[in-house]
């Protein structure tokens, strides 16, 4: 199914050591030729930043062969949502011609606008489930369906209280959000090969980081937003945003000083030397070190609940990555926050030049996107 009859599909990953990973989004199928010997590129698009990658397996890992960027002016994107759909294609049309990369693009979908469930259904032929599934999501999808796109992934039959079920994942996000955010890519000259849940890019790009860890492991990628997963060997069980990602400590850096957006962004990553107590400024690291703490107590909660929910083991490790990554210490407070052991995840580069001045841990979203669109 295409999205320009929107619908989605979601055909399996075939990833070496990466098997049951959660399935990407086709836009439409290439042919056999232009899977085989065309690059697709990778594309994050944020709020201040937008992100390309191209990359490879290697013995079950997903290697970097290309990574660049482009910082954006703000104004183009809201909480994963295009806004601006002309500008945005300028600035991506001038990051691929800078950079050469392939036309061909797999782009992340990060919005709370999109909703994953897991839902066991009776054995089904495949001819019935997506009928089934659209019965079931009128009652635990909160959003209009008519204004829905919606795709799934088969886990496979599991033993129930109630007996054999077929454990289904399934996805749902408005069409508005999708169809704008194609536009964009086609006005830019790109052509979309398909979209993928960011927070599925990650788990894929950062295995490397979970092969020593048995149970389920939490993945935090933080973004504009800050979007959570939980996954048991390498397949996606669970999502949830929250709040606390770089577009709030921004805009709280921005209103507490009284500066522009981009401004508080420089302030952000270049220091902080003129905070002035006096003049009512919280510094940098005092408001990082806040948003820590909030975002410790989303991570802790996600966990406790789905070790509650699915009956699973307790969640007591993870990986992040994302924007806030980088930043002196948040990771460390963040682990603190949480009560757990997470680790700052980083794309594997093929070479010293993969990633030029882009750094590895925020190039997970783009580098799993890539390899996701390579897979046949």
């Amino acid at each position: 199914m295409s999205f320009l009859k929107k619908e989605l599909s979601m055909p399996s990953l075939s990833l070496p050591k990466l098997s049951g990973g959660v399935p990407s989004l086709r836009v439409r199928k290439p042919s056999r030729g232009a899977r085989n010997n065309a690059t697709v590129t990778g594309l994050e698009i944020g709020a201040t930043r937008a992100i390309a990658a191209q990359a490879r397996l290697q013995g079950g890992q997903i290697v970097a062969e290309r990574v660049a960027s482009r910082r954006l002016p703000p104004g183009l994107m809201r909480d994963g949502v295009v806004t601006d759909s002309e500008r945005l294609a300028g600035e991506l049309k001038s990051l691929f011609a800078e950079h050469k990369l392939s036309k061909r693009v797999r782009v992340g979908l990060a919005t709370p606008r999109t909703v994953l469930r897991v839902i066991d259904l009776p054995p089904l032929d495949d001819k019935d489930i997506r009928t089934a599934l659209i019965m079931q999501a009128q009652e635990r999808i909160p959003m209009p369906l008519d204004r829905a796109v919606m795709d799934f992934h088969k886990v496979g039959l599991v033993d129930t209280p109630d007996g054999q079920r077929l454990r289904v994942i399934v996805v749902v996000t408005e069409r508005e959000g999708v169809d704008v955010l194609l536009d964009a890519l086609r006005r830019a000259g790109l052509k979309p090969e398909g979209i993928d849940l960011s927070v599925f890019s990650v788990i894929r790009s950062l295995n490397h980081h979970a092969e020593q860890v048995e149970g389920p492991i939490l993945y935090a990628q933080l973004g504009d937003l800050v979007n959570i997963a939980i996954a048991e060997a390498g397949v996606c069980r669970f999502t949830r945003q929250a709040p606390q990602g770089l577009a709030m400590v921004l805009g709280r850096l921005a209103e507490n000083r009284g500066i522009p957006l981009d401004e508080a962004y420089a302030l952000l990553h270049e220091g902080d030397d003129h905070a002035s107590a006096a003049d009512g400024d919280i510094t940098v690291a005092d408001l990082l070190r806040r948003a820590a703490l909030e975002l410790g107590s989303e991570l802790r909660a996600a966990a406790e609940f789905y070790s509650t929910q699915f009956g699973s083991e307790v969640v007591t490790s993870g990986v992040v990555a994302g924007a806030l990554a980088p930043l002196p210490g948040f990771v460390e407070a963040l682990s603190a926050a949480s009560g757990l052991e997470l680790t700052c995840g980083e794309v594997i580069a093929g070479t010293p030049e993969a990633l030029g001045d882009v750094d590895p841990r925020i190039a997970p979203v783009a580098t799993g996107l890539a390899v996701g669109a390579l897979a046949s």
